[in-house]
C-alpha cells in the first residue's frame, strides 16, 4: 500500500472508530432506565445498596461474585441510587468491550480489529445484556482483555502477562462462569496439542517457558491475590478463601436439579435468530482459511465449539449465557468481515453482508428498544427477554414513590410474596412494611400474592379497592408444530407464535385514593 492509500485508510480507520464510539455509547446509555428492573437486577441493586449503607456483604454463590457489588456501591455513592446507575456498570463494560479489539490490531490488522468492534457493538445479545445489571457482559470484557493481552504479548516486548492475570481475576471474582471458561480453555489447549502435534507443541513450550516464566508466575500471584481480597472482603471473612469449593458445590447442585431448566437445544434458536451474522462470518472464515489457520484461530474454534456444547449440556438455561457462546467467534468473524469488505469485487459476499447487517440491526433495535419487556396482552415477544418485570409493576412502583413524597414520615405500603422483588429495590430505604399488616390497620397500598388478602378484605369491607396486575411475564415457547413461515413472520414482526404467561399480584388501594385519581 503506497503512502497516499495508507494515509487515506488511516483516516477512514480513525473515522470508523470515532463513529463506533458515538454509536456504542449511545446505544448502551440511551434511555437506560426505561424498562422496569428485572428480578435479578433488583437483587443486585439491593445487595449493593446494603453494602453501601450497612457495610454488609459476604460471598454467596447464589448471587455470584463480589466485584459487581463493590463497583455498584461506589457508583451509588457518587451518582445516586436508581435504575440508570444500576445498569451503568454493565453499559460501560459493553461500550469498552467494543474497543477491546484494539489490543489485537497489531496481530490481526487494522481492518479486522475495527470489524470486530462493530460486531460487538451491534450484536443483539451483547447490546441487550449491556443494558442489563448482570455480570455477563462485564466478564465478557474481562475475558476479552485477558486473551487480547495474551495474544498481543506475542508481538510486544512489554510485560503484559500480569495485566492478563489481573483481568482474569476480575472475571473470577465476578461470576462462576470462570470455572466453565477455565475448563473450555484447558480443553482447547489440549486440542491444539493434537492439532499441531505433541512434538511441535513441546518445541514451542521449550522456547516459551524460559522467556515468560517470571511474568507468568507474577500473573498467577496477581490472580490469586485479587481473588482472595475480593472473596474474603479484604479478609473480613477469611474462611471464604475456600470460595472455589463453595461455588462449585452450589452450582453443581443447581446443574443437577435444573432449577432454571430447559431442553439441551435451548440456546440454538437464540444463536441462529440473533447471532447468525457473527456465526455465519466465523463459519465462512473457517471454511476459507481451513488450511491456513493460525494457533489463535484454532484456539478460538475449539473454545467456541466447546462453549456451545458445554452450555447445551449445563442445566441452567437462561438467555444471558448466550454472550459466553458468541464471544469466541468474534475474532474469526471480524477477520472475515474485513476480508470481504476490503476486496474490490466480491459483490455477492458484500450483498450478503449488507443484508445480514440490516437484519442484525433490526434484531438489536427490536429487542433493546421496541420490545424490551413482555406483557401478557401484547402479542410481541423476544427470545432474549427472560421472565421480565412488566410495565404495570413499574407503574405501581412509581405510585408508591409518589405516596411517600406526599407523606414521607408514614408507612405507605405493605408487601408480601412475589412482589418483594423488585419492590425491595424500587422502594429501598422507604417506610414499607415487608409483611401483611394487621387487617384493621393497613396502609394506603397493600400488595400480595392473589388469594392472600381474602381475610383482610372481609375485615376492610369497602374501604379498599383491589385489582390483580401482572408482575412478571414471559413467552411460553412452544416449538412443536412451528413452521419456518411462523419463525420468519416473528423475525419481521416480533409477533410470538405462542402465548405469554405471567405471575400476578393483587394490589389494594384505599377507596378514597382510587376514586380521587391518586393512582
Amino acid at each position: 500500500m503506497d503512502d497516499t492509500n495508507q494515509g487515506k485508510f488511516l483516516r477512514w480507520e480513525k473515522s470508523g472508530w470515532l463513529l463506533l464510539a458515538v454509536l456504542t455509547v449511545g446505544l448502551r446509555f440511551f434511555h437506560l432506565d426505561a424498562k422496569p428492573p428485572h428480578h435479578d437486577e433488583a437483587i443486585h441493586g439491593h445487595f449493593a445498596w446494603e453494602l453501601l449503607h450497612r457495610q454488609s456483604y459476604r460471598y454467596d454463590p447464589t448471587y455470584h461474585g463480589p466485584v459487581q457489588y463493590f463497583i455498584l456501591a461506589g457508583l451509588f455513592a457518587v451518582f445516586g441510587e436508581n435504575d440508570f446507575v444500576l445498569r451503568s456498570y454493565s453499559a460501560a463494560c459493553g461500550a469498552v468491550l467494543s474497543f477491546a479489539p484494539l489490543l489485537l490490531r497489531p496481530v490481526v490488522g487494522r481492518g479486522a480489529a475495527l470489524a470486530m468492534g462493530w460486531l460487538l457493538a451491534l450484536s443483539p445479545s451483547f447490546l441487550y445484556f449491556s443494558r442489563f445489571a448482570r455480570n455477563d457482559v462485564p466478564v465478557s470484557l474481562f475475558t476479552a482483555l485477558t486473551l487480547g493481552l495474551v495474544w498481543l504479548q506475542r508481538k510486544s516486548q512489554r510485560r503484559l502477562w500480569p495485566w492478563a492475570g489481573f483481568f482474569l481475576a476480575l472475571h473470577a471474582a465476578s461470576k462462576e462462569t470462570i470455572y466453565v471458561t477455565g475448563v473450555l480453555w484447558l480443553a482447547a489447549g489440549l486440542g491444539l496439542v493434537f492439532w499441531f502435534g505433541p512434538a511441535k507443541v513441546l518445541a514451542w513450550w521449550r522456547g516459551f517457558w524460559p522467556r515468560h516464566r517470571r511474568q507468568l508466575l507474577v500473573a498467577v500471584g496477581v490472580f490469586a491475590l485479587v481473588c482472595i481480597l475480593f472473596y474474603t472482603v479484604f479478609f473480613s471473612w477469611p474462611q471464604d478463601v475456600l470460595f472455589p469449593l463453595k461455588a462449585l458445590r452450589y452450582w453443581y447442585e443447581q446443574h443437577k436439579m435444573q432449577r432454571v431448566g430447559g431442553p439441551w437445544t435451548y440456546h440454538f434458536p437464540r444463536l441462529l435468530l440473533y447471532e447468525f451474522f457473527t456465526l455465519g462470518l466465523a463459519l465462512a472464515a473457517v471454511v476459507r482459511r481451513r488450511n491456513r489457520l493460525a494457533g489463535p484461530e484454532r484456539f478460538a474454534i475449539l473454545w467456541g465449539a466447546g462453549a456451545i456444547a458445554m452450555y447445551a449440556y449445563l442445566g441452567e438455561k437462561v438467555p444471558w449465557l448466550l454472550v459466553h457462546q458468541v464471544l469466541p467467534w468474534v475474532p474469526l468473524a471480524g477477520v472475515e468481515l474485513a476480508y470481504i469488505l476490503a476486496g474490490s469485487r466480491r459483490w455477492l459476499a458484500k450483498s450478503l453482508v449488507a443484508l445480514g447487517l440490516v437484519a442484525t440491526a433490526w434484531s438489536a433495535v427490536a429487542v433493546t428498544f421496541i420490545y424490551p419487556t413482555i406483557e401478557p396482552q401484547d402479542p410481541h415477544a423476544e427470545l432474549l427477554v427472560f421472565v421480565q418485570t412488566t410495565k404495570s409493576e413499574q407503574a405501581l412502583a412509581r405510585e408508591g414513590v409518589k405516596l411517600h413524597r406526599h407523606a414521607p414520615e408514614k408507612v405507605f405500603a405493605a408487601v408480601e410474596g412475589e412482589a418483594a422483588w423488585p419492590l425491595s429495590w424500587q422502594w429501598k430505604g422507604l417506610p414499607v412494611l415487608w409483611s401483611l399488616p394487621a387487617a384493621e390497620g393497613a396502609p394506603p397500598l397493600v400488595v400480595a400474592d392473589p388469594g392472600k388478602l381474602e381475610f383482610h378484605k372481609r375485615v376492610w369491607g369497602d374501604t379498599y379497592v383491589c385489582e390483580v396486575i401482572p408482575l412478571r411475564a414471559w413467552w411460553v415457547e412452544r416449538w412443536r408444530g412451528v413452521k419456518g413461515a411462523d419463525v420468519g413472520r416473528w423475525f419481521l414482526t416480533r409477533r410470538a407464535w405462542s402465548e405469554r404467561g405471567s405471575t400476578d399480584v393483587e394490589v389494594c388501594r384505599l377507596r378514597e385514593r382510587s376514586t380521587s385519581g391518586g393512582t
